[in-house]
């Protein structure tokens, strides 16, 4: 039985972290060995690269100093030719000398030496482009057998292995999506106005989860602005006691504002678990828990103490823990009963010491709403890190930079994706229950949800389906047209808008004592929809279990091959039509 993490921070720092470096040293290792890659002649190859590039960047700059020196010299010669044909009377006889002699140093050192050495380093340059070319696709072929077994999934393969409460599903399934909105409540509405750029799903404990990022277009606003100069002249009296005539000027401006599409990402972690089914609430990052003793701690304090006092607000009780409810300000909180049983002195305790660190972990950074069942962690850390784990990044052509690159990218993975939960493991009742299709048993229905068709249509590209007269970005949906075994067509609409371009007259008072007509060009966005149709073939029929990394790639290859396929992300290859 897999022992509860019941203090997550301790257990990153000396459990996990230390454990997922073994383990991606081990799973870099058997790829290694599986790919049968000759290391050490790689690190030649790689060595007489770098070398050859350094000789080139060395050339290069040799080169370019040399061709500056030529033309500085040309047009110096050139000049001092010019100088003695239009002022010839106007030099001394040495000097004329002096001159020409100059000029023919400088053809001599021209043609005898500076010349030739531009050809020689040219040609050498060329030749190291090629040495360079050579080598490095040299260091590439060696380096194929290797490349080609990174996979999507090898990442969350060793966050299975270092956190064995974390299991990962292949893609998101229709029956993970169901047993969110059966089982735990879910609300598809969510889905209605966003598309899922990509989505991890799996279960903690056994208890479901998604961590994906999503496109929402909100409408918001943009003042557009237009000028016009008016003139005129008044008659006005001078110093010299004479009327005169003044000229004015005055540059009116006027501003139209006009809706504008926006486009926002976001990544969020969503949880089921049916403990404190009723509870709600919504924690917003405040950075309180490191602010013991200042002014803005002891405001919040009195404020949350006031309003536990507040005999009309019964949902509200303050606890014990002071330091805890300012820090993790959850006076929203519908239920204090429920509150009371989720956050136990022990979960009070590991969330405070999670909020107040910043060294191991990314400290209070991330906002925590939860809605009965359903617990949606939304971190800062997280929004600025792409976790498609597209296996292409893991690629290289040198042994050693690919393994430190391997290590350090997957560390940094586990670190960001670890403490995306970290606020969930802080909770032992959340650990501590189980859904009942986790203790009994189920088969998982392996077929893939509209959520990982619109992440597969966003991985290649809005380009691909948006409107002909589209402009902006797109939001992409999909649907499920026809299915055949492991085979489906999907239609994806890609909603996004096109622009009219439309001008105002705005009415404004000039200097003048009249009003005048300010022309202000604007845009206006109409909605497009553009349609593709798009194929895919899932791989539901290979015992990964049962596969070392050499078979499971290879079969993927053969699917892809043999259904025609494009585009192979995790576990399902797809086609446009």
């Amino acid at each position: 039985m897999v022992e509860d993490i019941y203090d997550p921070l301790d257990e990153y720092v000396n459990t996990f972290a230390p454990r997922f470096r073994q383990v991606a040293k081990d799973t870099f290792a058997q790829l290694s060995k599986e790919a049968g890659v000759d290391i050490n002649a790689n690190r030649q190859t790689c060595k007489q690269l770098y070398k050859a590039q350094s000789d080139l960047k060395s050339v290069k700059s040799k080169l370019c100093w040399t061709i500056f020196l030529c033309v500085v010299m040309w047009g110096g010669a050139i000049g001092g030719g010019i100088a003695i044909y239009n002022m010839y009377d106007s030099f001394e006889s040495w000097e004329i000398v002096l001159i020409a002699i100059g000029i023919a140093t400088a053809l001599l050192l021209l043609f005898w030496k500076i010349q030739p050495l531009i050809k020689r380093l040219k040609s050498e340059r060329n030749g190291l482009i090629e040495k360079t070319t050579k080598l490095e696709k040299e260091a590439w072929q060696q380096m194929a057998p290797l490349n080609r077994l990174y996979d999507w999934d090898i990442l969350t393969r060793m966050m299975t292995l270092t956190v064995p409460k974390l299991e990962f599903d292949s893609y998101f399934t229709t029956q993970r999506l169901a047993d969110l909105q059966e089982v735990y409540g879910w609300d598809g509405t969510f889905n209605q106005e966003r598309s899922v750029i990509y989505s991890h799903s799996g279960l903690i404990n056994g208890n479901p989860f998604v961590l994906c990022r999503t496109r929402k277009m909100e409408m918001g606003t943009k003042t557009y602005y237009g000028h016009k100069t008016i003139y005129w002249t008044t008659r006005e009296r001078g110093s010299d006691g004479k009327m005169h005539t003044v000229r004015h000027s005055e540059t009116l401006t006027a501003s139209v504002t006009a809706p504008y599409p926006g486009y926002y990402e976001k990544t969020r972690l969503l949880y089921g678990n049916t403990a404190a089914p009723d509870l709600k609430f919504y924690r917003k990052q405040s950075g309180l828990a490191n602010c013991e003793g200042s002014l803005s701690y002891r405001w919040q304090r009195r404020k949350l103490r006031k309003k536990s006092r507040d005999l009309t607000n019964n949902d509200f009780a303050m606890m014990t823990n002071e330091e805890f409810e300012v820090a993790f300000d959850t006076s929203n909180r519908n239920s204090n009963q429920q509150y009371a049983l989720l956050f136990t002195p022990l979960a009070q305790a590991n969330m405070l010491k999670l909020l107040k660190d910043n060294s191991a972990s990314y400290g209070d950074d991330f906002d925590f709403e939860k809605n009965c069942m359903i617990n949606t962690i939304l971190p800062d850390h997280i929004q600025s890190i792409d976790l498609d784990m597209n296996p292409h990044q893991y690629q290289n052509f040198d042994y050693d930079k690919a393994e430190k690159d391997f290590y350090d990218i997957n560390a940094q993975y586990f670190r960001a994706i670890y403490f995306c939960f970290a606020p969930l493991l802080c909770v032992p009742m959340y650990q501590q229950i189980r859904s009942q299709e986790n203790i009994y048993g189920r088969d998982m229905q392996r077929h893939s949800a509209f959520w990982e068709h619109e992440a597969l249509a966003n991985f290649w590209g809005q380009d691909h389906f948006k409107h002909p007269q589209c402009v902006t970005d797109c939001i992409l949906k999909t649907k499920k047209e026809q299915t055949s075994g492991d085979s489906s067509s999907v239609t994806v609409y890609a909603y996004g808008y096109r622009v009219e371009q439309r001008i105002s007259y705005i009415t404004k008072w000039g200097g003048d004592g009249r009003t005048h007509k300010v022309p202000v060009y604007w845009d206006e966005y109409l909605p497009v929809t553009g349609k593709r149709r798009m194929d895919i073939a899932e791989d539901n029929h290979y015992d990964d279990a049962k596969a070392n990394q050499h078979q499971r790639i290879a079969h993927v290859t053969e699917v892809l091959k043999d259904s025609g396929m494009d585009v192979y992300r995790r576990h399902i290859v797809s086609k446009l039509q």
